[in-house]
């Protein structure tokens, strides 16, 4: 079970960075950010929204790597994708 939590723990690392990319395509391509959380933080601190991202990325890693049941990790992980996802659905739309 250690090298599936793993396996998953490294995979919310790649998904926020996934995240990261996408979302700059996104805003690139004259799109909004539509959690009002990241948007205040794109304008607030500019090119460096990212490092909030990063950080909340890395919290919710240790915090995953402390679950119990792998399950719910694996959850979290689906949950982590969506984003992303959609992202790329509508980056793919706009090109």
């Amino acid at each position: 079970m250690i090298r599936i939590k793993l396996v998953l723990i490294l995979s919310v690392l790649a998904l926020g960075c996934a995240d990261l990319a996408t979302t700059n395509r996104f805003l690139e391509l004259g799109f909004h950010e539509a959690n009002p959380i990241m948007a205040w933080s794109q304008t607030l601190l500019g090119q460096w929204w990212l490092i909030p991202k990063l950080v909340a990325t890395g919290v919710v890693a240790a915090l995953l790597w402390r679950a119990k049941n792998v399950y719910n990790v694996a959850l979290v992980v689906a949950f982590l994708a969506t984003p992303v996802i959609n992202n790329l659905l509508l980056i793919a739309g706009a090109n």
